[in-house]
């Protein structure tokens, strides 16, 4: 690109060795020090944040269009082939002004802690081509840090909130009692919450989303027998084992919101689900997307389909007083069957009955003098 004229900009985090080969002979500083067209690279400060934005802007002159892509995926080989990633491309000359706006900070060497860093493209908005709702975007550090102030946290917990049937989210990090908070308001609503986080965040006390994860466990704030359901991920796209550890496996950062409903809508970007990239007004340099488009919001819940369990029917016994029902959710309005059997690892050929075709949560009584049985559900 450099070769055919093409201006080229490259911002990296101080962790980046830009002396790195990262092709024989061939560096990011190397690329500065070109003759004639050269890359320009602008490197962070070392300090207590971090700029950790995922970008690539690409501009077409002769078309005047410009591409923004961004998400998760950091640009290395482990997040290529040993993490769970997602990004999105997107034409749309409104959304690569904003980005511009924030890179050009960037390059000006105006990064997280500069207070003279501009805030003035944060929260800028655009409409997607078939959107009839404007979509927008949040760059941290934010203007206000305050809990319910102008960040993205607060238009998280404020789209939550307003979400109304189901909401599907796969996060590397989740630690914010304010979304805790919101996802189980919205099961007391009847919405169906299902989530991923990788194990070695929330299973071990001390990691950063223990102490929200046995909040969605354990809250004694639910009121009703709609819980937030966190699945394990597969190791590996092909699903051939779970999630058995492994750092970082999950890195996504995103939010699925009614993606069948009225008002579908996706939140992603570079920032994990934390004070540093969501809330605080010094810290990280981070990009969240705020997308209300169906067809985003398709491709985001393919994803999370390959990524767990969590598009699944599924089965759970609960007590009520003297009675036993078994609770269940359908994720598409298609036949399906209730299967019970002796043990757990079957033999499933025990037809129970049809459940009735439509998609969402319902109830099956079962009667408390039937045998022991466990019950699945398929096609």
């Amino acid at each position: 690109a450099l070769a055919r004229g093409a201006k080229l900009n490259f911002v990296a985090d101080y962790g980046v060795d830009v002396t790195s080969n990262f092709w024989p002979g061939v560096s990011l500083a190397s690329l500065a020090a070109r003759k004639g067209n050269a890359l320009k690279v602008s490197r962070a400060p070392a300090d207590s944040g971090i700029m950790h934005n995922k970008i690539g802007l690409f501009w077409n002159a002769a078309m005047k269009k410009g591409w923004v892509l961004t998400g998760s995926w950091n640009f290395t080989g482990g997040a290529s082939s040993m993490q769970w990633n997602i990004l999105t491309e997107i034409q749309n000359n409104d959304l690569f002004a904003a980005y511009s706006n924030e890179v050009r900070e960037l390059l000006s060497g105006r990064f997280h802690a500069n207070p003279d860093k501009s805030h003035a493209h944060d929260g800028a908005r655009f409409r997607l081509t078939g959107s009839a709702r404007d979509g927008w975007v949040r760059f941290a550090p934010y203007p206000d840090g305050r809990y319910g102030g102008n960040n993205a946290l607060t238009d998280i917990t404020n789209a939550v909130d307003a979400a109304e049937q189901e909401i599907f989210f796969s996060l590397n990090k989740l630690n914010r009692p304010n979304v805790a908070e919101a996802l189980i308001r919205a099961c007391n609503r009847g919405v169906i919450v299902h989530g991923v986080i990788p194990l070695s965040d929330r299973a071990t006390p001390g990691r950063d989303s223990y102490e929200v994860y046995q909040t969605l466990l354990n809250s004694t704030d639910y009121t009703t027998r709609n819980r937030v359901r966190v699945y394990d991920a597969y190791y590996d796209a092909a699903q051939t084992r779970y999630d058995g550890g492994s750092r970082d496996l999950v890195h996504t950062k995103y939010m699925v919101i009614d993606p069948r409903g009225a008002n579908p809508l996706v939140i992603h970007g570079s920032a994990n689900w934390t004070a540093s990239a969501l809330v605080l007004t010094s810290s990280n340099d981070e990009n969240v997307q705020f997308l209300p488009e169906r067809g985003i919001a398709e491709a985001f819940l393919a994803h999370f389909a390959t990524v767990s369990d969590g598009f699944k029917p599924w089965c759970a016994l609960r007590n009520q007083g003297a009675r036993l029902w078994l609770d269940y959710w359908l994720p598409t309005a298609e036949s399906y069957f209730l299967f019970a059997a002796p043990e757990a690892v079957g033999p499933w050929n025990q037809q129970i009955a049809p459940l009735p075709v439509k998609r969402g949560t319902n109830t099956w009584e079962v009667h408390r003098t039937a045998p022991r049985q466990f019950f699945r559900i398929q096609k």
